[in-house]
């Protein structure tokens, strides 16, 4: 696997009647200002001082050696339902889409 516009995949959940689309990372989808409140010691780690750039965050080291050879995207879905998920990946050089369906029940009482 190769880095994909700074990720190691990106990945949206659509929900067939048009009421739900997320687009997550591997990371898990937040705000920069979220993330840095979270994160405080982000800040003085950062490579510009006060600013935090994306190779200060969790999962973004480019470097071969540093990435897994698996990849998963942290979601829970809001709603029972029919949804496509989209997912994309780089292998060598080119980036693969693949396309799943989820049948999603009500959660169990």
């Amino acid at each position: 696997m190769k880095l994909y516009m700074g990720m190691l995949g990106h990945a949206a959940f659509v929900k067939t009647d048009g009421t739900v689309f997320a687009h997550i990372h591997p990371t898990g989808t937040v705000a920069m200002a979220a993330f840095m409140m979270a994160n405080p010691q982000s800040r003085e780690q950062g490579t510009g001082g006060s600013q935090m750039s994306m190779h200060d965050m969790p999962g973004m080291d480019s470097s071969p050696g540093a990435l897994p050879n698996t990849v998963g995207f942290p979601y829970g879905f809001p709603s029972p339902g029919q949804y496509r998920i989209f997912v994309q990946m780089k292998h060598g050089n080119n980036v693969e889409t693949g396309i799943f369906d989820a049948d999603v029940a009500n959660a169990a009482k």
